[in-house]
């Protein structure tokens, strides 16, 4: 007489769950780490030829518009928020679009985009984490976590902070699950290993520097100013992609011509400014040089234009995330404020500026102070946490609709 097996323990459904999603996360992680590295060497084969020439800007990134707008015509994909909500839903993720928004946002980074690779990286590893999650999840709450463990593997990796992607992966105002941690842990740790043993000093390139300051009270009061200009930024950031966005669906619906249309906005700033090119991370210290020869004004213009086109380029579907200009943004504003704060460390400032912009044009506090400690430091957790309380402060204070076009 055979006898039924027993159901598996609570326990035992509960290990299996925290190993598959731990290993889809480093999983995740090490892919993500190979399509940065494609959007990197992308980059720098068609960029490193053009010098300091400013003439080929216009016409490189209106070929990026070009081809941006192409994959939206083969597929249109949703933008960085809508593809996190997608994946909460395995069965609903479509292999054919997944392609198109990662090559789409592949070129859109490869081009001069002024945005993160995170909407590439997502596309590619969703659909992973999907197809892993059909099969070996056995309940739709199964399916569910496991698909977000493969992005706070991807997200934690990306962000440099195992406690940011679990948190970004999981919805907004929820808490994420511990078992997302192990994942994003996972991630985080797979991406530095594969990265640095494919490329050796890669993580240099796809990282921000981290820096160091005493923080005092003094400090940690004045704070506030660098925090406020830093979130005015990504205040100037919602309002810009909301006002163009709309323009292009009443105006320019044609899903081809506004990418293209947005690669001319970009062309246009940046062959004035061309530091305002690519994320903004790696161009933070240039940043920097530039103001201290030529003044605030000048780090007002750079904070202020790089979120003017960080907009224009989300607005016209030009795949990716804003994490990243965003502390190019809030620092540059942030920099501008130590011209009238005489004995302030300027990289108290830079941290508050980067987390205030960043708290704001996420629109998603939690994540921007994660974020931000892991990138910056745990010693300037203080202004950190300054930036993120005033930007979470302007945040509220801001019109419904233009928070509300950010997801």
């Amino acid at each position: 007489m055979n006898e039924q097996a027993a159901p598996p323990s609570k326990g035992a459904h509960a290990l299996r769950l925290a190993v598959l999603a731990t290993l889809l996360g480093a999983a995740a992680g090490g892919l993500s780490a190979v399509t940065y590295l494609a959007m990197i060497a992308l980059q720098q084969t068609i960029w490193t030829p053009v010098g300091d020439a400013r003439w080929p800007i216009l016409p490189l990134v209106l070929i990026g518009g070009a081809l941006v707008g192409w994959t939206r015509l083969q597929a249109q994909g949703p933008e960085l928020e809508d593809q996190l909500e997608e994946t909460r839903h395995p069965n609903q993720i479509q292999l054919h679009m997944t392609f198109w928004v990662a090559i789409g946002a592949i070129f859109a980074v490869g081009f001069g985009g002024a945005i993160g690779p995170e909407a590439g990286i997502i596309a590619v590893t969703a659909q992973l984490s999907a197809i892993v999650a059909k099969h070996l999840g056995k309940t739709a709450a199964d399916r569910r976590l496991l698909v977000e463990a493969g992005i706070s593997g991807a997200l934690s990796g990306v962000y440099g902070s195992p406690a940011g992607g679990p948190l970004h992966a999981e919805a907004a105002y929820k808490a994420p699950k511990p078992i997302l941690f192990l994942a994003g842990l996972a991630g985080f740790l797979a991406f530095i290993s594969i990265a640095q043993a494919l490329h050796s000093g890669s993580l240099g390139m796809m990282v921000m520097q981290r820096y160091q300051a005493e923080v005092d009270i003094y400090g940690i009061i004045v704070a506030a100013l660098p925090a406020l200009a830093g979130a005015c930024a990504g205040v100037l950031y919602l309002i810009i992609r909301a006002e163009v966005s709309k323009r292009f669906s009443t105006h320019l619906p044609n899903r081809f011509l506004q990418p293209v249309m947005a690669g001319l906005g970009l062309g246009l700033v940046c062959t004035v400014a061309p530091i305002l090119l690519f994320s903004g991370h790696n161009e933070i210290q240039e940043m920097l040089r530039l103001g201290q020869e030529h003044g605030a004004l000048l780090l007002v213009l750079l904070g202020l234009g790089k979120a003017v086109v960080c907009a224009i380029c989300i607005a016209g579907h030009w795949q990716g995330g804003v994490i990243f200009p965003m502390c190019f943004a809030g620092g540059s504003m942030g920099a501008a404020t130590l011209f009238i704060l005489p004995g302030f460390d300027p990289v108290i400032g830079l941290a508050a500026g980067m987390t205030g912009a960043s708290t704001v044009g996420m629109t998603r506090p939690f994540v921007a102070v994660l974020v931000m400690l892991f990138v910056l430091g745990g010693g300037l957790a203080a202004p950190v946490f300054v930036g993120a309380l005033i930007g979470w402060s302007v945040l509220r204070m801001m019109p419904e609709r233009y928070v509300q076009s950010a997801h």
